[in-house]
């Protein structure tokens, strides 16, 4: 009896909307996952930055491809995103920011299971969705400012529209024709919107445009007739997107020509194919390469299996499907010619992503149909290594540009710095929008001077003339005590490190961090002082004597709290930053080593300051002090990451001498 009950409850929710509201929700509940967790890097601060600037800029500011290689559409979308948050006050933050992608990309899910559902019916709807949903790319781009996502998701929705015109032309009947006009002249109105806006977003998904096409003349023959009608319709509503499409067109020419790099036609094509089913499926995992391979080779079954196995005669997508995968795959083969780096990111394909996790699906739908339990098997088996995949999507390895850690530890040095202004130079000068974008919203750093001087690809011959120039200029006038360079992406810009190299060669280091993709240097452009100047609460003033003539008239921990195990700025180790205030009380004939600790209560160590070469005490020793001048000398210690939570005790030494206590630093 209870299997009967069990068979009823089954068929009745199956008569519901409850499988595919369950669909949804698998798509909603990864995509919504921590939004924050992964700071905003470069290109999704040129997106904040372009959609600031309004449509009077933005359109004819992206149009020709000049300033920026991707149009005008998606910026254009998130300023008005950016502009409803607004409202709400939340126009700043990234998670509601990031919301417009999740949006978009459970739009996506809906959309396939749309498609799926009409061409080759629910079941097979419901996994291709299901797949969507879990697909660990799809839900990385839904949480990213940028606009391959909506671009795949307009293409998804262009496809709907297409079927779903030739699904409201009525057999016979002019009654029948004229109920069903108002609903064509929609799909077709959405058609153009779709792919228009696919268009004007992200400029490949032009190559999604001749398969399209040729699906027009599959679609017309699906009832058994060849429908002229339908085609007409279709070629007039791709003929209106073309002719929309005509301007951006030429200006993707005219760049393209002028600065692709050429290579081979068609040159790698099988192992790019692994790589593109690799990138749909599981992506980045951290698994070992033997079961990452087992992984993609299994998906690579499904999707052979779902593009070459026979199913249900009058619903029969293959040949839809081998048109939308294959055409764009071999366009961008073919324009290898022109263009090396067609696909040289992962993102650049992932409008074919649905697409190929639909032929998986309907490879588990071939295989059910063969055998029902290993057709079950196989879909489970599939979603479960979905499903595995995405975790790794919110830990350490994937971080991009920490541009918000970058701007956090400037802050926090400058909120235990009243007694100090600072400034930054962004090296190179287009990054400027990535560290403004989190700077501006710290409360210490709002109003610090971001500079970024440079422009042009730097030469050696420069050092002496446009760099020393520029850097003087930067570091006379602001009457900063410290001066961050904040860097990356500098291949190609300053190979050399020129910039660095002027800094390294006129002021002295304070210290280095290492947010993923982003490298900082604080310089002491000021590091001599007449008076103490005003120091925070926090301070410690032993006014003790570290060696012979030298005192440590004060001390400052810039990082009460910190974690022993670190993973923003220099794993695994946390670092502990302090400042000291010294003066010579007497003449120094010769100044031994000096380095802090960080002390347990029973003593042990279990931190020392790094040795660097470049800071205050190599380039202004001891014995070339003034009499009663205070010197600013700043050290990291290098935590055990083993260390326990807790107070520590923090100590000064000079090698030789007892050392004299600077406070405490509590351990996380």
């Amino acid at each position: 009896m209870a299997p009967a009950r069990l068979t009823v409850l089954r068929q009745r929710l199956w008569t519901t909307s409850l499988p595919e509201l369950s669909v949804l929700l698998l798509a909603a509940l990864p995509r919504l996952w921590r939004l924050e967790y992964h700071s905003l890097w470069f290109d999704e601060a040129i997106s904040l930055d372009w959609a600031r600037l309004g449509p009077a800029h933005i359109w004819p500011g992206t149009l020709q491809l000049l300033r920026d290689k991707h149009p005008p559409a998606y910026y254009l979308a998130l300023h008005y995103w950016q502009t409803l948050l607004g409202w709400f006050g939340a126009e700043q933050s990234d998670a509601a920011l990031r919301i417009f992608g999740v949006l978009i990309g459970i739009l996506m899910v809906w959309g396939v299971l749309r498609l799926v559902t009409q061409l080759s019916g629910r079941a097979s709807g419901l996994l291709a969705a299901a797949f969507t949903a879990l697909a660990p790319v799809l839900v990385w781009y839904s949480q990213e400012l940028r606009m391959f996502q909506p671009a795949a998701t307009a293409i998804v929705w262009a496809a709907l529209f297409l079927v779903a015109a030739r699904e409201h032309l009525p057999p016979h009947g002019a009654s029948t024709a004229r109920r069903a006009y108002p609903a064509r002249l929609l799909c077709w109105l959405g058609l153009v919107a779709a792919l228009t806006f696919a268009l004007y977003s992200y400029l490949y998904a032009a190559f999604f445009l001749p398969g399209l096409g040729l699906s027009v003349f599959l679609l017309a023959r699906r009832s058994g007739s060849f429908d002229r009608r339908f085609i007409l319709e279709a070629i007039a509503a791709l003929a209106v997107v073309a002719l929309l499409f005509l301007p951006l067109a030429r200006s993707a020419w005219v760049v393209n020509s002028a600065s692709g790099t050429t290579g081979a036609p068609f040159a790698g094509f099988l192992p790019n194919l692994w790589r593109q089913l690799h990138i749909f499926t599981v992506w980045y995992t951290g698994w070992p390469s033997s079961v990452r391979t087992a992984a993609i080779l299994f998906f690579a079954l499904l999707v052979l299996s779902g593009l070459l196995l026979p199913g249900d005669r009058r619903r029969d997508t293959r040949p839809l499907l081998w048109l939308w995968i294959s055409a764009p795959l071999l366009i961008g083969s073919a324009l290898l010619a022109t263009n090396a780096a067609v696909f040289r990111e992962d993102r650049y394909f992932i409008f074919l992503a649905p697409f190929v996790l639909w032929a998986a699906a309907r490879g588990v739908s071939a295989v059910a149909r063969w055998q029902p339990s290993a057709g079950a098997l196989s879909g489970l088996a599939a979603l479960a290594l979905l499903a595995a995949s995405l975790p790794v999507l919110w830990t350490p390895p994937l971080f991009r540009e920490n541009w918000r850690a970058a701007a956090g530890y400037i802050n926090a040095y400058q909120e235990h710095s009243p007694h100090a202004a600072a400034s930054a130079l962004v090296n190179p000068y287009f990054l400027l929008p990535a560290l403004d974008w989190y700077l501006r919203q710290q409360p210490a750093a709002a109003e610090m001077p971001v500079y970024g001087n440079f422009n042009t690809p730097l030469t050696p011959e420069q050092a002496d003339t446009l760099i020393a120039a520029h850097l003087q200029d930067l570091a006379a006038p602001t009457g900063a005590d410290t001066l961050w360079l904040v860097q990356s992406h500098l291949a190609g810009v300053d190979d050399h490190r020129l910039v660095q190299s002027w800094l390294d060669g006129k002021f002295p280091l304070v210290t280095e961090q290492y947010p993923a993709g982003v490298e900082m240097r604080g310089y002491a452009v000021r590091y001599r002082y007449q008076a103490l100047p005003a120091l925070s609460e926090a301070a410690v003033h032993p006014q003790a004597q570290l060696f012979p003539g030298i005192e440590l008239a004060a001390c400052e921990i810039t990082t009460p709290v910190v974690a022993a195990r670190d993973i923003i700025y220099h794993p695994p180790s946390g670092w502990v930053h302090l400042r000291l205030w010294m003066r010579k009380l007497e003449e120094v004939s010769e100044a031994p080593p000096l380095f802090a600790l960080v002390q347990a209560g029973d003593g042990q160590i279990w931190g020392r300051s790094l040795e660097r070469a470049g800071d205050v005490l190599s380039v202004y020793p001891p014995t070339m002090w003034q009499p009663d001048e205070f010197v600013r000398v700043e050290l990291d210690v290098n935590l055990n990451p083993l260390a326990q939570p807790g107070a520590y005790n923090v100590k000064i030494e000079a090698e030789g001498q007892p050392g004299v206590p600077c406070g405490s630093v509590q351990l996380e």
